[in-house]
Parts: C-alpha cells; structure tokens; sequence
C-alpha cells in the first residue's frame, strides 16, 4: 500500500512493507538462477513457479488496487500479492491468521484443548517425505490419540474425538524434520436426542508415555510391512531406550482462553522460517535460531546456495493439504453443524458441558484487511483523517499500470531473477575480495559486540509468531 498524498499524520495507520529490501528478496533475485543451474535435479515446476510468483509479490508494477477516502480526498496504491505457499513470508502470515481465525470461529467450541507434538527418528525421516506414508503414519497417531482420550474419559456410547492436526517439514535450523501438531479438544464428544455433549477426559503422563509407545509400535510394524525393516532389525529398536519417538502433551489451553488459543494454532500453522531473522554476513546469510539448540547454538551461516536448497524443501506439494480435520471436526461428520454453533458461542457463555441444537448458522469469513488488522492490529482501510478508505478500481492492464506510475513518479521496473553465474569458472580468489586464498582471515569477524549476529536492516516482513516453543525433540 502506498499513498499518493499525506495531508495529516496519525501513529496508528497502517505502513507497507517494502519486500524489494527485505534479505529474502535479495537472496532470491541475486541467487535463484544460479541455483536452478548448478542443481544436480530437475527442479520441479511448482518450485519455480513458487519462486517467480515471490519476486512479484507486494510489487506495484505487477498491478495494485486504487483506494480512495472521501473525507481528505487522498488516494492509496495497494499492491497485489502472490498467494504463495510455503515460501513467502507475507502471504504465508496471511494464510496463517486467516486459518487461526477460521478455527477460531467456525470449527473450535469452548472446550479445553491441549497440543500434541508427535516426532520420529532420523531413520524413518526420510521415509515420511512420500505423501502416502506421511498420511498413514498421521493416521496411527490420530488412533492412538483418540483411543487415549476415549479410555480416559466416562463409558459412554459412541464417544467422538475432535481433532486438527498440522503437518511440519522444518525444523528450528531449517532442516528437514517432518513432525506433526496436533489440537485435540481435551475430552470425548458424544449426543444425547438432539444436544451435543463434551466430556473431560483426564491424561495422566503414563497415558501420554503409553500412547506414545503404541505409536512407536505400530508405526515401526507398519514400516516392516513395506519391507522397510527387517523383524529383527523392528525387535532391536523397540529395546532403544531413547527410540527417537517424542509425544509432548504438556500444553493445555482452557475453553474461555480464546485469545491463547488463537496464539496456539499460530503456532502450529506458522511458515517454515523468520524472515526477519535473516541477515548478511559478508557473502554469507546468517540466520538467528528461534531459540538456541541443544549446543548453545544461537545462529546458523549458510551460503545463499545451500539456504535457496534449504527452503525449497519446504515448498508443499500442489493440492495437498497441509492441515487435516478428524472426528467432529472434519467436515463431512454429521455432528460438525453442531460443532459450529458451540464455535460461535462467546468466552463468557462457554460453561460445560456444551448442549446446543444445531442451527442454521452463518459461516464468519474474513477478508484481507481484517487478516492484516489481526497481525498489526491496524485496520489497512483506515485512513489518516480516520474515516474509512473505500476500494475503487483494480489495476492490472500493463499499460494502465506504467500511466499511473510515470504519473507519480514510481518505479515500473517488474523484478526479474538476475541471470546466472557459473560458479565453477570462479577463481578462489574471486570469492572475498582483498584476500589470498578466497576466505576470510581468522582475526577478521563481522559479529557485533552485542552478540552473535551482525547489523540487522530495517525492512522486516510480517511478524513470525513464537509464543509456544516446540517441546523439545531431536531436530539435528
């Protein structure tokens, strides 16, 4: 968003970032097609189309939204977005509120809810990267869960779960680690003639250790299955005392905590890495930790080329899912309309058990500008004079789009990847300018004296949510 005039100032309007300064951008700009040559793989086409959808994102000269305020007569640009998955920080965010606040309002009711964090060894990691394991696996621990939950709560008939989870490719050091979250409302549903009932259900941390047990079971079972593992080779790693499997359950939200539970699935459907937390390090990219690893390790230093490798793994799958809905909270279950009434209740009218007769109900949507109030908690279509900014023309003729930018005295330059360089025609001394041998001296640091990271910029991309840490598990 940019404004065309600025008759008054006011603290709380909202500002544009700028993504053409961010660290990210410029990785990508300088880097992309150096990468794609120098790739001993194919690169896919959903890959590049991910990357070359980034570089137009939040730019003006691929199109923009003509905003104007009745009150002052001041007009605003709104640049238009990517719509990415997996690799642009803004649109990412956005996709992340927008899931929070959905859960929020049409499908989570008043019910406590607690976490699970399920995560496996490193020698079945790499098996979890094919689709159709990773969903077989998802499903034995959903079992597993409900079968918890269900021993744990009152003999009733016909008990139902309800259950979200949310499938993770990353780790805190940008490294592959596919692991699952998974909100589970902490008790069983079940109906009584035309009410819906919840139960708390009461975990004990044995019946998180035995849970976590028959995962590891079955799961390993499942693996011998597929021929992945030999019987004997099974026998032996169910005898390690540290298997590698990890379930924590130790997060527990309480039904009137909207607020943490919005926070919580912030969490859980946060993008893969902080832009914010990227910055140049000499020709090197340093990436501060969301929190220090088992060592003390509060940073990483990666080539551009490796940190381009890093982050495209995390790009999903074209029309695969990232987050799946089980039990009363799936969509096709006969008691989700029941589900969303109880959704729609207010904190302070949320009292066990929940009885409600399913209504017809209006599903709460959101568009943009109330996904960007949740972020910065500034409305974007509020003006400076404080009156609203209404939408009156989408730009997106390249020729209309170049008038109205001359006009002003705007860039028209579209971004493009810049082209590629051979890396292996490259002298060593051609690497760090001003050296012998291509690298740095030892005496020679770029760190700053307030700690391990260098200079940061002032151009940051949304904020990354980190209010829940992961509970702890091997991520190296």
């Amino acid at each position: 968003m940019s404004s065309l005039s600025c008759p008054k100032l006011s603290p709380s309007v909202y500002k544009p970032r700028k993504p053409e300064k961010t660290v990210l951008f410029n990785v990508v700009k300088k880097h992309y097609k150096t990468w794609v040559k120098n790739s001993e793989q194919l690169i896919p086409n959903y890959i590049n189309s991910e990357f070359e959808k980034y570089l137009g994102c939040g730019i003006l000269a691929k199109g923009f939204a003509c905003g104007h305020c009745d009150s002052c007569n001041k007009d605003i640009l709104i640049a238009f977005s990517c719509k990415g998955r997996g690799l642009c920080p803004s649109c990412n965010t956005r996709t992340m509120v927008q899931t929070a606040a959905h859960m929020i309002e049409n499908v989570i009711p008043c019910v406590p809810v607690r976490q699970f964090v399920i995560s496996f060894p490193k020698r079945i990691r790499h098996y979890l990267q094919t689709h159709e394991i990773l969903k077989t696996v998802l499903r034995i621990v959903v079992d597993e869960i409900r079968k918890t939950l269900i021993a744990s709560g009152p003999n009733i008939s016909n008990p139902k779960i309800g259950a979200i989870s949310f499938i993770q490719h990353f780790g805190n050091t940008l490294n592959l680690h596919p692991h699952f979250h998974l909100i589970v409302a902490d008790g069983i549903f079940s109906t009584e003639e035309e009410d819906l009932l919840f139960h708390d259900a009461f975990l004990t941390p044995d019946d998180i250790a035995d849970t976590q047990d028959n995962i590891q079971n079955r799961v390993l079972r499942y693996f011998g299955r597929r021929g992945f593992f030999e019987k004997l080779e099974i026998e032996k790693m169910l005898t390690y005392e540290n298997s590698g499997f990890s379930l924590n359950a130790n997060v527990r939200i309480q039904s009137w905590d909207r607020d943490g539970l919005e926070r919580l699935i912030r969490y859980c459907a946060r993008p893969c890495f902080k832009s914010e937390n990227l910055k140049w390090n000499g020709p090197w990219i340093n990436y501060r930790l969301p929190k220090p690893s088992h060592t003390g390790q509060t940073y990483i230093q990666l080539d551009p080329l490796e940190f381009i490798t890093r982050i495209s793994k995390f790009i999903p799958y074209p029309r695969r899912h990232r987050r799946h809905y089980h039990g009363v909270f799936a969509p096709n279950s006969p008691l989700r309309k029941k589900v969303e009434a109880n959704a729609k209740k207010r904190p302070m009218s949320c009292t066990p058990p929940v009885q409600e007769v399913a209504k017809k109900i209006k599903k709460v949507t959101f568009n943009w500008s109330k996904l960007i109030a949740r972020i910065y908690e500034v409305d974007p279509l509020k003006c400076e004079c404080g009156k609203e900014i209404k939408i009156v023309a989408f730009v997106t003729h390249s020729a209309e789009i170049r008038r109205i930018l001359n006009g002003i005295g705007w860039s028209t330059e579209i971004p493009e990847f810049d082209p590629p360089v051979n890396t292996l025609d490259f002298e060593i001394c051609q690497l760090i300018p001003g050296t012998e041998d291509g690298f740095y001296n030892d005496t020679i640091t770029f760190q700053t004296e307030g700690g391990p990271d260098p200079p940061f910029q002032d151009y940051y991309d949304p904020p990354h949510p980190d209010d829940y840490s992961d509970p702890p598990h091997c991520e190296d």
